[in-house]
């Protein structure tokens, strides 16, 4: 691969994870971003490639092994580490267009494994066919990988509700990604292949004291170890050494260790030296650690060589009875360490900066380099092994004003962030009033019967209740959500410092968990700190807030995913038809609401229902559709893509049929296209109906609700847009 398709690549991946504070020097991070399910390495090994020292050119053979000798004569010593990830392939794709998975690695065994992708974005890597296939005649092109952004569907919580739902936990006969695609041939036309990759988009988080957490963490520090162990990256020539050294990273090491037999066919050392990924999961402690972290690299207690180099290297050792991996070499010496690990084989598998040195160091010295020919992690040289931090191209259209909506911080109860997003983008004769509760309002008009718009600022997540002595915190929810959702994945903390990255650690014992949920008491805020000093020295503190780390992406055609679309776009939605609205020819009374606390119990809104009676109370919020294979679908079938929704009842509020057809007749003139449907959940404008006024959601449908990975249609939106502004300017009793 080329430097330049690596730098895409990098590109790529690093748009994937909004950086906070990184690790070391981000080229673990680089690593971890790289895909590589077994048998697809080519990333992982490019990413590699790239942070080598000048000197090296390393060779590439048929299954993929990347291959890097230097010096010559005996002893000829191997070191090899696998550097594939337990993965996914797109096994089918369905008429309506979602992938099906299938997984052949045999790397994790626990049945939550699988449950870790539910719910989650993902990134599609496509082999690049469909644009090979599409190169003009006479002018071959060559297959060029492409990333397409997918979600993994997930039951929308307020449609469970009365439900005798399953406990058991999620399988792959559960997953079905989404990439905004209508059939089958709109995947096809994506570049998406079967066998293409599917892999997680949040892959990696930088923890404080050096840790780093991300999939297969333990493997891409093995990695690195390697290529730490060459020296640094501006060398230009190899260490001077008696012999021949030989470094691979050997491909399909989950899949029967492929790689690592072809290269046994190919060198013959005298020593090889093995990078283990530990033990099997089922034997690892309740938090799936392997060795301690900060304790050095894990060597088997009767290898006195490896103990040896470890005391030449000044490096401190843990000790197991035995460590796993393939023997290719049955009559070559054949050591084997590993790098320490907690929470393995899971999306937030973590591993600490100074065990890779430590590991580097050692490799170094078995290998028969120089002392201090190996390189920390810590002081190599920045720019060859930085990601790159570019930024995405906005979203045009509603998506533009909804995207940075999206990304501001306002769990429920903490929405300042929120308000102040949607005062900066208010019109210029917008006179914005906050009252005590946090409720922003614009008015408009003389007259009536008064209109009102109201949608929330809030959204779903924690909330920090204590730190507990180990450095974790303990957290309440602020909403309604499946905690599976977050468990193993990465989180923003909100704190009054700044944002914190933190992960939701993995349930206790997790490999042996047989229901869906944790328990309340295991979800667990993991910060890499390992007392409360450390903790609070980053600036965390009861009472600060939590979140999945969100960024608004588009699909394919004209769908959108983020956290939060619930109710950002019915934010978005007020903002933009206020943009299009002439306060000096408003037909009576109007007023624009963006409210607090809804998720939480309707707050913000009781507070304004206390001072404001309208007539007419619109909810702008989001129609929970069962537009999805996961949702049952008795109730809430409306398809993304049919326009405004028209929320007719719910749990909390019905419409009049009159108004409902006053509404569609309105809609009608306009050329508006709306819909008419029930679905579960309340709204805010509720409230208002203590106060005798009439209530209308409207909505645009939305698929996966409170999740890190809703979906709304633009088309949807423009249409809600299109209908508020036609319902703020309709004259006084034409509803």
């Amino acid at each position: 691969m080329t430097i330049r398709r690596c730098l895409a690549l990098v590109t790529i991946m690093a748009l994937a994870a909004p950086a906070l504070a990184r690790a070391a020097d981000g080229r673990l991070e680089l690593l971890i971003r790289a895909q590589a399910v077994s048998g697809r390495e080519d990333d992982a090994r490019a990413a590699i490639a790239r942070l080598l020292p000048k000197w090296a050119h390393p060779t590439v053979d048929e299954p993929g092994n990347l291959v890097l000798s230097f010096g010559h004569g005996q002893p000829h010593v191997l070191v090899a580490a696998s550097i594939d990830e337990d993965g996914y392939l797109v096994s089918g794709i369905t008429d309506d267009g979602y992938l099906r998975l299938a997984r052949l690695t045999t790397g994790a065994s626990f049945r939550l494994f699988d449950q870790f992708v539910y719910g989650q974005p993902v990134l599609i890597r496509t082999s690049g066919v469909a644009a090979a296939l599409r190169a003009a005649p006479g002018r071959p092109a060559a297959a060029k990988p492409a990333y397409v952004p997918g979600v993994v569907a997930t039951a929308s919580t307020h449609l469970q509700r009365g439900r005798d739902q399953s406990k058991a936990v999620r399988s792959l006969d559960d997953v079905f990604v989404d990439v905004g695609a209508r059939s089958r041939a709109e995947v096809e036309r994506l570049g998406i292949r079967l066998l293409d990759t599917v892999a997680l988009r949040n892959r990696v988080q930088p923890l404080a004291g050096g840790r780093t957490a991300g999939v297969d963490a333990q493997a891409r520090g093995a990695a690195l170890a390697l290529v730490d162990m060459l020296g640094p990256a501006d060398a230009s020539r190899p260490p001077a050494i008696t012999g021949t050294v030989t470094v691979a990273w050997t491909t399909q090491g989950l899949f029967g260790d492929r790689g690592l037999a072809r290269l046994a066919r190919e060198v013959q050392p005298d020593r090889v030296v093995l990078l283990s990924r530990g033990e099997p999961a089922r034997d690892a402690d309740p938090r799936g650690a392997f060795g301690r972290l900060g304790a050095g690299p894990v060597v088997t207690a009767s290898d006195a060589v490896m103990i040896d180099a470890a005391r030449r290297a000044g490096v401190t050792v843990q000790t197991v009875a035995a460590l796993r991996g393939a023997n290719a070499w049955p009559t070559t010496e054949t050591l084997k360490v590993a790098l320490p690990a907690l929470f393995k084989d899971t999306p937030v598998e973590t591993v600490e900066a100074g065990d890779i040195d430590a590991l580097a160091r050692l490799l170094a010295t078995a290998a028969g380099l120089p002392a201090g020919a190996a390189l920390a992690a810590s002081a190599a040289a920045g720019p060859a092994g930085q990601p790159a931090t570019a930024s995405p191209k906005p979203p045009a259209g509603i998506f533009g004003i909804l995207a940075p909506l999206v990304e501001a911080d306002g769990v429920s109860g903490h929405e300042t962030p929120v308000r102040e997003a949607v005062a900066r983008r208010l019109p210029t004769w917008a006179r914005p009033e906050v009252d005590a509760r946090g409720n922003l309002t614009v008015s408009f008009g003389t007259g009536g019967p008064e209109r009102l718009f109201v949608a929330h600022t809030d959204e779903i997540g924690y909330e920090i209740t204590a730190i507990r002595d180990d450095g974790t915190a303990s957290v309440r929810k602020r909403g309604g959500f499946y905690d599976s959702l977050l468990e193993a994945h990465p989180v923003v903390v909100y704190s009054a410092r700044g944002r914190v990255g933190a992960v939701i650690a993995p349930r206790t014992d997790y490999q042996r968990a047989a229901e869906w949920q944790p328990k309340p008491d295991d979800v667990l805020i993991d910060f890499g700190t390992t007392s409360r000093g450390q903790t609070e020295a980053l600036g965390v503190a009861r009472g600060d807030t939590v979140t999945v780390r969100k960024q608004f992406v588009e699909l394919a055609g004209t769908r959108g995913t983020a956290r939060a679309i619930d109710d950002r776009a019915g934010c978005a939605a007020l903002l933009a038809a206020l943009a299009r609205i002439d306060p000096a020819k408003a037909a009576g009374r109007v007023t624009f609401a963006w409210v607090v606390e809804e998720e939480t119990g309707l707050a913000g809104s009781g507070v304004l229902a206390e001072r404001l009676h309208p007539a007419y109370a619109f909810a702008v919020d989001t129609f929970v559709s069962s537009d999805s294979p996961v949702d049952p679908q008795r109730m809430a079938l409306i398809p993304l893509g049919t326009g405004a929704v028209l929320r007719a009842a719910d749990n909390s509020s019905m419409t009049p049929p009159a108004t409902v057809a006053a509404i569609r007749a309105l809609a009608s003139t306009r050329g508006i296209p709306t819909t008419v449907g029930m679905t579960m959940g309340g709204n805010d404008g509720s409230q208002f109906a203590r106060f005798g006024s009439i209530v209308v959601p409207i909505s645009w449908p939305g698929r996966y609700s409170h999740s890190p990975v809703e979906v709304a249609d633009r088309a949807d939106l423009d249409a809600l847009v299109d209908l508020i502004v036609a319902l703020a300017g309709a004259p006084p009793g034409r509803m």
